[in-house]
């Protein structure tokens, strides 16, 4: 736990919300996300440390059984471009088509460093919505919506 809210407040201090305000208690936000049904909650290794996570939340519609959220995906800083990021989306697509889920989307910043790394591990970009949450320093800023059609390999 005390890792995942590093990751978090890592990524808050580099301007990316994960779903989160400066106020928010990122220990109760992963306590709680841990205990939500159906969520899948991945974290990447490397030394024994943990230097990533990622979340799926599954849809909770009836008509979309076949559907997840991609949240909270981090990469720490010093693991940035060892690959550490793509293995991470890789093993939770796995998990996904292992669980019946076979489209994935996400929100990110838009203009972020995040939209070419979705789109390099096959993202397509939906569109942007303006103002669609708050960054971390307060200015409401628009999210580019990202999903992927995943196919039982």
């Amino acid at each position: 736990m005390p890792r995942l809210v590093e990751l978090h407040r890592e990524a808050m201090a580099a301007n990316m919300a994960l779903g989160a305000t400066p106020e928010t208690d990122l220990e109760g936000l992963h306590r709680a996300a841990l205990a939500e049904r159906g969520r899948v909650v991945l974290v990447a290794e490397a030394d024994g440390e943990v230097v990533a996570m990622a979340h799926i939340a599954p849809s909770t519609a009836a008509n979309a059984p076949h559907r997840a959220e991609v949240q909270r995906v981090v990469v720490a800083a010093g693991a940035r471009g060892t690959g550490v990021g793509r293995e991470l989306m890789e093993a939770l697509e796995q998990i996904a088509l292992a669980r019946g889920l076979t489209l994935l989307w996400l929100t990110t910043h838009d203009g972020s460093k995040a939209g070419p790394f979705y789109e390099a591990v096959g993202y397509t970009k939906l569109g942007v919505m303006p103002d669609y949450s708050l960054r971390p320093d307060g200015q409401l800023w628009p999210a580019a919506l990202y999903f992927k059609r995943l196919a039982p390999g």
